[in-house]
């Protein structure tokens, strides 16, 4: 994977959109100061492409927005081989606003692989990319830190370190599980084995045979009692059959006996019904001279209430004309309320025009005018004229003290500008002072390696023999000298330090000086135009103001006043007054009306009553003619029977009594004769044996006992038939059981060897150790390269070694290595590692993180050297570093400066 194009926004320090191209990038430095987003643009490539960073994990993103922002954008353009990818993920504070995108060129389009949610484009992603997160952040982004402890560690430290790089813990996580796989199989072996030492301890063959015989005796006996109980139900039946005769027997026996005693009753009924009969033709006419007098009466009575209605019918008429006079005489009032109702009318409408002119029947004024509606329209709009220009100055002063905000603004900055003017032209001149102070420390420390250098031969020189270097004769020996070359490098190291750090802090006064003066220049146009603005809009609002004459506003409120006055003269509430004159008139002719409708409706009362009252006289007389031939009629059949009414009322019952009474007679006798001849044939049917009911009660208790009897022995069989299916069942899983614990221990012999194995001491170290010596292989084939074929790793005894193949393959410890070779041998089992987390597969980019700020120059040009030696095999190179001199050895650099409205950065070449 080789990065291409990287922009992003919102993201930690780079608030404003930031674009990076890395397209013609092969070995570049990545330098600015601490906390200006180097480190961020780093993570800005892994969330891109996995949605998290190797500094905050899954969790906590939001931390990754910029403070203040609602959300970030990250995409990077890369290559894998042949093929351009782009992956684009947006993150906001909430779930709903986060967003993924993977899309591949095909020639000049973008072909979108998005489908799938989430999930699936991440794990489409790890695919193009060939490495997961983890694999990526330790092959991609190179901890230098982390191999110089790996170089100079002991055996035991340098595996546990090896182990966190490579992400081992799954070693760990192996030997665990197995152990816990062990542990479950054992508890489960256990449980199998207390299961049959307790539960199926009893559980045997014998056991099983022996319900078996008990279950066979159990059913014989039960079929023996089976035939018993089949002869004592015969016997019950038969003897039950009896029963019902005898029981018929009694019953009708007795029935007979209470028909015979009802006989008396009978004959006293039928005699009543003779009697009737004789008195049933006098009985329709005593009903017809009942109902002839009752009917006189009733015809009487009416007669008198209708007399009374005609009365009251008569008295309501003439209510009626009375009512009638008084509303014709309340009508004459009409014409006069109305005049003051169509007066009222007039002063409704100036209260509806006080109301809209925005006045009460209480607004008054030391000088009211008479109302005039287009002077009061002409007034009003003048004082809405004069308030909006009021307004207009409100707001004209606030932009005045706005612009006076902004000019102090302004001068803050100016002031800025000259305070980091003056910054610039003092760190320059320290600067030089610094590089001039630096020059005479290093041709101090010069001179002093040469004297020592010098120094060195004393010991070779004797007076009067050849000096070996110049072969002269020594006439005289140098006076020794002691020289504190340690100091002098350590003061050398701490000059160039300071300097470097000068030249950046100039740098980035430059960038913030060009930044504060492109502000400033804006800021100055853009309160020249907004001064021009306002006072254009003061001059408008004075013309304004100029064609506002007088006080609008009072001469309103004296145009209203003369309203309310006149409103005032028509009363409090000139509507309410008015309704009521309507509502008044409303109920003067609703009355007449109604006074006409009663007079016709009771006039018309007055007739019907009338013709009710002719109508009842004339069926009273009919009614009372028909009583008197009634009762005539009557008196002559009572006459010929020698009876009186009240004696034939007595002996007289109804049709339907009389045929009840003769046919009860008739059903008495045949009911009789009926039950003498069914006694008679259930005496025959019962014959010369004696029921005994006892026999009957004896055969019954013998049959429920032999049923109980029957039914225990079947329960028992049943029982014991379970008994013997569960032990047989219980057999069969003990079986199984035994079978279950047999696999079960293999099992356990299989987690437990396993478990073993993978303990920490054997099979990790085995691996690591595999892993180690493969990498040693890659590394010192890597320095072989960089070192211009100088130096190769070893192990021997245990410890990392380098060989000198300069020096004919000598050996000696890491821990010998000058600070330029140290860096040179972690480099190596960095990208060594690197090439094998990645499948031994050249990376298309790597960065290196800080490992050396604090070299000599030789070992810089050692380090530069070995970088662009690294840089053709194919990688880019990218170095993150805060050594000024290391970066400008570079073929480029990405300086990044931060600033108030966030970072940014800079591509230098050259």
């Amino acid at each position: 994977m080789r990065p291409l194009h990287l922009e992003l926004q919102g993201f930690t320090a780079f608030r404003q959109h930031t674009t990076l191209d890395f397209s013609d990038l092969e070995l570049f430095a990545l330098v600015g100061p601490t906390g200006s987003g180097k480190s961020s643009l780093l993570d800005a490539m892994t969330f891109a492409l996995y949605g998290t960073t190797p500094r905050l994990g899954a969790t906590g993103l939001d931390a990754l927005i910029s403070q203040g922002e609602r959300g970030l954008s990250v995409s990077l353009t890369f290559e894998v081989g042949d093929e351009t990818y782009r992956v684009a993920r947006s993150k906001g504070r909430r779930q709903a606003e986060n967003e993924v995108r993977l899309e591949r060129r095909e020639g000049d389009r973008w072909v979108s692989l998005s489908d799938g949610g989430t999930r699936a484009v991440g794990e489409r992603i790890a695919r193009v990319v060939g490495l997961d997160f983890k694999t990526f952040a330790r092959s991609v982004l190179l901890p230098q830190g982390e191999f110089s402890r790996l170089l100079h560690g002991t055996g035991r430290e340098r595996q546990a370190l090896l182990g966190e790089l490579m992400g081992l813990e799954h070693v760990k996580a192996m030997h665990g599980f197995a152990g816990d796989r062990a542990k479950g199989f054992k508890h489960q072996l256990g449980s199998l084995h207390a299961l049959l030492e307790g539960e199926y301890a009893g559980v045997t063959v014998e056991t099983v045979k022996t319900l078996r015989a008990e279950r066979e005796a159990v059913s014989a006996e039960a079929e023996r009692l089976t035939d018993t109980r089949e002869r004592l139900q015969g016997q019950v039946n038969r003897l039950r059959a009896l029963e019902g005769v005898w029981r018929e027997r009694e019953d009708t026996a007795r029935r007979l006996d209470v028909l015979e005693a009802r006989a008396g009753q009978v004959r006293e009924g039928a005699e009543r019904a003779a009697r009737a009969r004789r008195v049933a033709g006098v009985l329709p006419l005593l009903d017809a001279a009942e109902r002839a007098r009752i009917a006189a009466e009733r015809e009487e009575s009416e007669r008198h209430r209708a007399a009374s209605a005609e009365a009251a019918a008569r008295q309501a008429v003439e209510s009626a004309q009375a009512g009638l006079e008084a509303s014709a005489l309340a009508e004459g009032r009409i014409p006069n309320l109305e005049a003051k109702a169509d007066t009222l009318r007039e002063a409704e409408a100036d209260a509806a025009r006080l109301r809209r002119a925005g006045g009460t029947p209480q607004s008054t004024h030391a000088s009211p005018l008479p109302w005039d509606e287009d002077a009061f329209l002409a007034a009003r709009e003048g004082a809405q004229k004069l308030d909006k220009l009021r307004q207009e100055r409100v707001q004209l002063e606030a932009q005045k003290t706005a612009l006076e905000s902004s000019r102090e603004r302004q001068r803050a900055e100016l002031t800025q500008y000259d305070a980091l003017t003056g910054e610039q032209t003092r760190t320059k001149r320290e600067g030089q002072q610094a590089k001039a102070e630096l020059d005479r420390a290093q041709a101090e420390l010069e001179a002093a390696r040469v004297e020592a250098g010098l120094a060195a031969y004393r010991s070779h020189l004797h007076l009067g023999e050849p000096c070996p270097l110049c072969e002269g004769v020594v006439q005289t020996l140098p006076p020794p000298t002691a020289h504190n070359l340690a100091g002098l490098e350590t003061r050398v190291a701490a000059l160039t330090a300071d300097l470097e750090g000068r030249r950046l802090r100039y740098k980035e006064i430059g960038l913030e000086l060009a930044s504060l003066k492109k502000s400033t220049e804006e800021r100055a146009a853009e309160l020249r135009d907004w001064e021009a603005q306002l006072t254009q809009r003061e001059a408008d609002l004075r013309v304004l103001e100029g064609h506002v004459a007088g006080d609008p506003a009072d001469t309103a409120a004296r145009l209203v006043a003369g309203l309310a006055a006149r409103v005032r003269q028509a009363g409090a509430d000139p509507a309410r007054e008015r309704q009521r004159l309507l509502a008044e008139i409303k109920t003067v002719r609703a009355r007449l009306t109604e006074a006409q409708a009663t007079l016709a409706r009771a006039e018309s009362a007055h007739a019907a009553a009338a013709a009710t009252l002719r109508s009842a006289a004339a069926a009273a007389a009919g009614r009372t003619r028909e009583a008197q031939e009634a009762s005539a009629a009557l008196t002559s059949v009572l006459a010929e029977l020698r009876l009186d009414a009240t004696q034939a009322r007595a002996a007289a019952l109804p049709e339907a009594e009389i045929t009840a009474l003769e046919e009860a007679a008739r059903t008495h006798t045949a009911q009789v004769g009926h039950l003498r001849a069914q006694l008679a044939e259930l005496e025959r049917q019962l014959g010369l044996e004696p029921f005994d009911p006892a026999n009957l009660r004896q055969a019954e208790r013998d049959l429920t006992a032999t049923d109980a009897a029957l039914t225990t022995a079947r329960e028992r069989a049943g029982s014991l038939a379970e008994q013997e299916r569960v032990a047989r069942e219980r057999l069969e899983r003990k079986a199984e059981i035994e079978r279950q614990a047999g696999e079960i221990s293999k099992q356990v012999d299989t987690w437990q060897t396993l478990t073993n194995t993978l303990k920490a001491n054997e099979f990790q170290s085995y691996l690591l150790s595999e892993v180690e010596a493969q990498l040693l292989t890659g590394a010192g084939t890597l320095l072989h390269d960089i070192s211009d074929g100088r130096y190769r790793l070893a192990l021997e005894n245990g410890e990392y070694v380098v060989q000198d193949l300069w020096n004919a393959g000598e050996t000696r410890g890491v821990k010998t290595l000058s600070g330029g070779e140290t860096f040179l041998a972690s480099l190596s089992l960095a990208i060594a590692l690197s090439d094998y987390l990645a499948g031994n597969k050249v990376l298309g980019a790597l960065f290196l993180d800080e490992g050396f700020g604090t070299l000599d120059p030789q070992a810089l040009e050692a380090v530069a050297g070995a970088l662009e030696n690294l840089r053709t095999q194919g990688r880019m190179v990218g170095v993150v570093t805060h050594v000024e001199s290391l970066s400008e050895r570079l073929p480029s650099r990405l300086l990044v400066t931060k600033s108030v409205a966030g970072s940014s950065v800079q591509r230098l070449d050259g």
